[in-house]
């Protein structure tokens, strides 16, 4: 078992110690699927990897899912493209965007749901 920690952030980039979810999850589970069994519902369109709705920032652990399949790689791209002119450089550096649909959990890590 892996533990996944669900954390919010303030407009600072820090973790707000009490607002911070742990979740146990199996070795190779899809973190989306996990979480939701478990009563905690990320944010969802498709479950297929295309829409991004489901993306995620890992925090730590990033070496911990699974590598990039071409479909998340492709959504992630368009997701970077579009936070890029909404939100410009400086924000979009030193994320690790994954989609929670589509990644399975090797290790711990730890995760900040991205809004649009």
């Amino acid at each position: 078992m892996h533990t996944v920690s669900l954390v919010e952030l303030a407009e600072d980039g820090e973790t707000l110690s009490e607002n911070v979810l742990t979740f146990e999850v199996a070795e190779g589970q899809v973190l989306w699927e996990s979480l939701e069994l478990q009563g905690h519902e990320l944010p969802s369109g498709c479950l297929a990897g295309s829409c991004g709705s489901c993306r995620i920032n890992v925090i730590e652990g990033e070496e911990n899912l699974s590598k990039l399949s071409v479909i998340e790689k492709d959504t992630i791209d368009h997701l970077n493209e579009s936070y890029l002119e909404t939100h410009g450089k400086d924000w979009i550096e030193g994320k690790n965007l994954r989609l929670s649909c589509r990644s399975k959990v090797f290790g711990d890590i730890k995760i900040h749901v991205l809004k649009k």
